[in-house]
């Protein structure tokens, strides 16, 4: 799935475009007033000297220089920000080759990409409705890259999902109040934009390409349909979560006729998020601390009937438990966020209907570890999805764990340019004690229109 990176909102959507500055010569109180809101924005890590070069006007910035490749098309993007209407266009291009092991190494080397183009009408800003938000992600993809070839639980190239030139993935309605205490969200929902980010493994366009590296969708169902989430956020350290979506959503429809026919059923979800800072001689480290759990309506056949003459017996009403950490270890500058950054997930879902019962990834990340090399990132994670021990007595023995491994440098080549080369090691790709260990090769460029 697509990652997403702080937004306006209790949630983070996307990286979204940098400030400009509004046409003319901007007054002294003017921009003081943008830097303190740059570096006042609920969960921004931008920096006063970032935030600085935010405000540079985009005409004094070489073409390599500037935060977009096609530029402010003439002042066009800022004057339609200034009128409440945001947009963000990208696109990723993947290449991956399995070298040795997986279920097929035939031919195993392709090509996926997929594009996005992120829109938000800010109502308020219009003068229409106070705390109104529109957004929409139209987006599309080709290829299926090696995953098929891999044959692993997860994607090792995630958000590769196939051939589909447009469709869209999110689309919803948000209304805050008191200042962004309360926020509810409606629509067409991508529910990994508001459960179980991360600061350092949640984007599969900027930080890891594995599946199992950007979220916990092994144990968590990350579904992408019709729902509505509840945002609470009584203090600056504390975010409450509550929402729930359609449990028979499927990926390309409008959910029109699985949310509102036949068997209607829901996910539910709780989330409670810590904010912390702790202090240090370079700034302020922060962290994020989630713990959640969720609810799943869907019958399932328990796997110790069914078989050996007894009589099958479905389960509805499953519940799961998962938390997402995220801890700044070293920073090397107050004037930056450059340094050493942590993550940990665990998830957890009952073993007698789910086969896999147990989920946890941790890794690292360095940002500015080369010097002169400020936004380039070096990242290194694991995980390991472990089966239940019901399902591998009752069903498949062969059926144990997958662990994998991957280590990635994203070298920023201009600020809308990147391009990532990345390894993985698959240990067991499938969960299965019979499969051959695999080994990828994985590039990537990223460019922000």
């Amino acid at each position: 799935m697509v990652a997403l990176a702080a937004g306006r909102g209790p949630t983070a959507m996307a990286q979204q475009p940098p400030p400009a500055t509004q046409p003319g010569p901007p007054t002294e109180e003017a921009v003081e007033r943008e830097l303190e809101e740059l570096e006042e924005a609920p969960e921004s890590d931008v920096t006063r000297k970032e935030a600085e070069e935010m405000l540079e006007p985009e005409a004094r910035k070489s073409w390599f220089e500037q935060p977009y490749m096609l530029g402010d098309w003439g002042g066009v993007r800022t004057e339609l920000e200034d009128h409440g209407i945001k947009f963000g266009i990208y696109y990723n291009h993947f290449y991956g080759i399995l070298t040795n092991g997986g279920r097929d190494l035939n031919n195993a080397q392709r090509n996926s990409g997929t594009w996005d183009v992120l829109m938000w009408v800010d109502f308020e800003k219009m003068g229409l409705i106070p705390g109104g938000e529109l957004f929409v992600w139209p987006k599309g993809h080709f290829s299926r890259n090696i995953n098929d070839k891999v044959g692993a639980l997860g994607e090792p190239f995630d958000d590769a999902d196939g051939d589909k030139v447009i469709y869209i993935d999110v689309c919803r309605y948000q209304q805050s109040f008191f200042d962004r205490k309360l926020v509810f969200q409606v629509g067409y929902l991508d529910q990994q934009t508001a459960l179980d980010r991360n600061a350092y493994a949640n984007s599969e366009d900027k930080q890891f390409f594995n599946t199992y590296l950007d979220n916990n969708n092994a144990v968590i169902p990350l579904t992408i349909g019709l729902g509505a989430t509840m945002f609470v956020n009584p203090t600056e350290w504390l975010t409450l979560t509550i929402g729930g979506a359609d449990g028979n959503a499927r990926l390309f429809r409008t959910g029109f006729d699985t949310a509102f026919h036949d068997d209607a059923s829901f996910f539910g979800y709780f989330q409670t998020d810590f904010k912390v800072k702790i202090p240090s001689r370079n700034g302020d480290l922060p962290g994020n601390y989630r713990f959640g759990m969720l609810y799943d309506p869907r019958g399932k056949q328990r796997f110790d009937t069914g078989v050996l003459g007894r009589t099958m017996t479905v389960e509805r009403g499953d519940v799961g438990f998962y938390m997402s950490l995220d801890q700044m270890l070293f920073r090397e500058s107050p004037e930056d966020m450059q340094g050493l950054g942590w993550f940990f997930r665990y998830g957890y879902r009952h073993g007698n209907v789910n086969r896999i019962e147990h989920f946890w990834s941790t890794g690292a990340q360095y940002e500015g570890l080369i010097p002169k090399r400020d936004k380039d990132v070096l990242g290194f994670g694991m995980y390991s999805v472990i089966a239940s021990e019901d399902y591998r007595e009752f069903v498949n023995d062969d059926f144990r764990r997958e662990t994998g491994y991957e280590l990635y440098y994203k070298i920023q080549v201009t600020p809308w340019l990147t391009f990532t080369p990345d390894l993985q090691y698959i240990y067991q790709p499938g969960g299965l004690t019979s499969a051959t260990d695999a080994f990828v090769i994985g590039f990537r460029a990223r460019v922000i229109f």
